[in-house]
C-alpha cells in the first residue's frame, strides 16, 4: 500500500508579497459596495427587496445610488419570493419608465445550491461577461444542502459555495437574509444563522428599522476592505425607494479628512504614510488618522477623490518602502 506524500505548502515571505502588483478593489457602487460577497439583512417585510432592486437597476442603468457611483453592467436579481407581474409593478411604482434597464435581467426560479446554482449563474456570466452585480433574494430560498446539527459547518459550507462564484468572476453577489426577533445593541449580532455565516462573507449590510409601522431605518454597513458607514434612511412610500437622510457622527470625520486632504495638497507629492500623516496633522490639529487608517480611507475615496476634486492617488510598493504619491489632475 502506497502512501500519499503530503504536499508542501505554498508560501510567500513578507518582503515578496510586499512587492507584488495586486489589482486595486474594484466596486459595484463606489465606496460601499465593493466586489466580493455579502449580506442584506433585514427583518421580514422591512424593506430589503426595495432596496436591493433599487441596488440593481443603478448598476444596470450606470447610475447612483443616494450620492455614490455606480459602475454600469449587466446585472443578475433572483427574485425567488416574486413573479413577474409583481416585479413589473414594483418597478412600475419607482418610476423607471425612463430608464433604459435592458441589462438588468430577473428570474423568479433557480435551482438550488446544491443542485445545479452554481452552473447556472456561470452560465449566465459566460452569455453576459459584464456582469457586475448578482442578488439572491433569499439566501435560504436557495439552500438545499444536508442540514446537520452543527450550524456553524453548514453555514460556512453554503458560503464557500457561493464564494465560488466571486473567486472565478470579478462581480458582487448579495444574499438578501432575515434578522431574528430580538433586540441587540449590535445589529450585526441579529443575523440569522452561525457567525459562519458573517465570517465567510466579505461584508454585511444591515437594514434595521426602530419602529416596525414607521418608515425611517438605518442602515449599517460593515466591509472587510472598506470603512464602515450607518446611514440614515427615510423610505418614500410614492415611489418605492429608501431615500438618504444623513450619516452618523462618525461620517463627520470623512468630510474633515477630505476637506483637510483637499486643503493640503497644492502641488504633487509623494512619501510614506507615516509622513503624510505628519503633514497633516501639522496643516491642521484636527487631523488625527493613522497611517493604517489614512491608506484604507484613501483606496476607498480613490475614485471620489479623483472625480470630485482632481485628485490622484496612487501607491509603489517596493522591498523596502511603500510611498504614496498624490497629484491633482489640473481639472
Amino acid at each position: 500500500m502506497t502512501e500519499k506524500k503530503s504536499k508542501k505548502l505554498i508560501t510567500l515571505d513578507g518582503n515578496t508579497l510586499m512587492a507584488q502588483e495586486f489589482e486595486p478593489l474594484r466596486f459595484s457602487v463606489e465606496k460601499i459596495l465593493p466586489h466580493g460577497l455579502f449580506i442584506l439583512a433585514g427583518s421580514p417585510k422591512i424593506g430589503k427587496s426595495w432596496l436591493s432592486l433599487d441596488l440593481c437597476q443603478a448598476v444596470a442603468t450606470g447610475g447612483q445610488l443616494w450620492e455614490y457611483s455606480a459602475n454600469q453592467g449587466d446585472v443578475l436579481y433572483l427574485a425567488l419570493e416574486d413573479n413577474y407581474p409583481r416585479l413589473q409593478n414594483r418597478l412600475n411604482q419607482m418610476e423607471t419608465e425612463n430608464l433604459d434597464i435592458s441589462r438588468l435581467h430577473m428570474a423568479t426560479a433557480s435551482f438550488g445550491l446544491q443542485n445545479g446554482l452554481l452552473e447556472q449563474i456561470h452560465d449566465f456570466v459566460a452569455d453576459n461577461p459584464e456582469t457586475n452585480f448578482i442578488v439572491i433574494d433569499t439566501l435560504e430560498h436557495i439552500r438545499n444542502g444536508e442540514q446537520t446539527s452543527n450550524l456553524y459547518a453548514c453555514d460556512y459550507r453554503d458560503m464557500n459555495r457561493l464564494r465560488e462564484i466571486t473567486n472565478k468572476h470579478s462581480l458582487t453577489l448579495v444574499l438578501i437574509h432575515h434578522t431574528r426577533k430580538m433586540y441587540d445593541p449590535d445589529p450585526l449580532n441579529t443575523i440569522s444563522g452561525s457567525t459562519g455565516l458573517i465570517g465567510a462573507v466579505d461584508g454585511v449590510f444591515v437594514l434595521d428599522k426602530s419602529k416596525r409601522t414607521g418608515n425611517d431605518a438605518k442602515l449599517i454597513i460593515a466591509n472587510r476592505d472598506t470603512e464602515s458607514f450607518c446611514f440614515n434612511l427615510h423610505f418614500n412610500k410614492e415611489i418605492c425607494r429608501w431615500e438618504f437622510v444623513g450619516n452618523d457622527a462618525d461620517d463627520d470625520e470623512e468630510d474633515s479628512f477630505i476637506t483637510i486632504l483637499d486643503d493640503f495638497l497644492k502641488d504633487d507629492w509623494n512619501g510614506t504614510a507615516t509622513e503624510l500623516c505628519d503633514e497633516l496633522k501639522k496643516h491642521d490639529s484636527n487631523f488625527n488618522l493613522t497611517p493604517a487608517i489614512l491608506v484604507k480611507k484613501l483606496n476607498a475615496s480613490n475614485s471620489l477623490f479623483k472625480k470630485d476634486y482632481g485628485i490622484v492617488f496612487e501607491r509603489d510598493r517596493n522591498k523596502k518602502t511603500k510611498r504614496i504619491f498624490l497629484r491633482r489632475t489640473g481639472q
